[in-house]
């Protein structure tokens, strides 16, 4: 598939290629075959990039390998903030699915590519009602289509029903979703960084990783709670697929690490303590 695609991208005769973040293999494969006369992305020497960029001497985020990148083609990052762009038909059908009421909009993503990066079900509902009874708050579970059974999981523990989102929005209404809400509660995913694009307050769980890697820096709209600590890759894994495949789904490695450690009353607190913060009550309404 990589040969037929290399061949079809070649004819087209681009003066140009970029491998950015993560550039596996496959990708490197790729660039040679496209058979640009200009080939930028990290490395060591070996991959015939003609504007090559040496790979990173401490965990770097995957804006900063990309900005390494980018200035190796001779591309300057402007350092600004990421741009996410919406429509009017991506707000409406944000405000269409969580509607109105009173008390506040906390969302609950819980899914991710890695069973590690996960937390219990169970606990998400745990702290989904107790935010019910002391705020009022009305919860809405957001993620992919494949995650429905997370969703169903958590609605079930919970004591009333949340707005259930899952598998029911594309990227940009995902987008105007977290955009509308008062807190959100998530682990390391695409939905965390969305937050702090769209300065949505946000509480990440993160698991048995380097924080670094994905940018999860604690500001004062993100807190990130991470009981087990940041550990190597490798030297955890017990199935030894951390850092070679691009996601694993084993049920045995759900909550494992410091995810198993952290109790709901400790993301109860934190998201109190969000939610009555005037910095970000503020924030959030500007």
């Amino acid at each position: 598939m990589i040969a037929a695609l290399g061949a079809r991208l070649r004819r087209r005769g681009y003066d140009a290629t970029l491998v950015l973040h993560n550039g596996t293999g496959a990708m490197r494969r790729l660039a040679r075959m496209v058979g640009s006369p200009v080939r930028a992305g990290l490395s060591t020497g070996e991959d015939g990039y003609t504007h090559p960029s040496p790979p990173a001497s401490a965990a770097e985020s995957a804006r900063e390998e990309n900005s390494r990148i980018l200035a190796a083609f001779g591309v300057q990052d402007d350092g600004g903030p990421v741009d996410l762009w919406t429509g009017p038909e991506d707000r409406s059908a944000a405000r269409r699915l969580t509607g109105g009421g009173e008390g506040p909009l906390v969302g609950i993503h819980a899914g991710a590519d890695w069973s590690c990066q996960q937390w219990l079900p169970e606990r998400f509902a745990e702290v989904a009602s107790t935010l019910q009874r002391e705020t009022g708050a009305r919860i809405v579970l957001t993620g992919s289509s494949s995650e429905s059974w997370l969703e169903e999981e958590i609605a079930e523990g919970m004591d009333r029903p949340p707005i259930r989102a899952v598998g029911r929005t594309y990227f940009g209404e995902l987008v105007e979703v977290i955009r509308g809400l008062d807190l959100l509660i998530c682990v390391s995913s695409a939905a965390s960084s969305v937050a702090a694009v769209t300065g949505t307050p946000s509480i990440v769980l993160l698991g048995p990783e380097d924080g670094r890697f994905t940018g999860m820096a604690p500001s004062p709209r993100r807190k990130v709670l991470q009981p087990g600590g940041a550990r190597l890759a490798g030297s955890w894994c017990p199935l030894s697929r951390w850092g070679v495949l691009s996601g694993c789904e084993s049920p045995a490695c759900r909550g494992v690490g410091g995810l198993a450690e952290l109790e709901p009353g400790t993301v109860i607190g934190a998201a109190l303590e969000l939610l009555g913060s005037p910095v970000v009550q503020r924030a959030h309404a500007g």
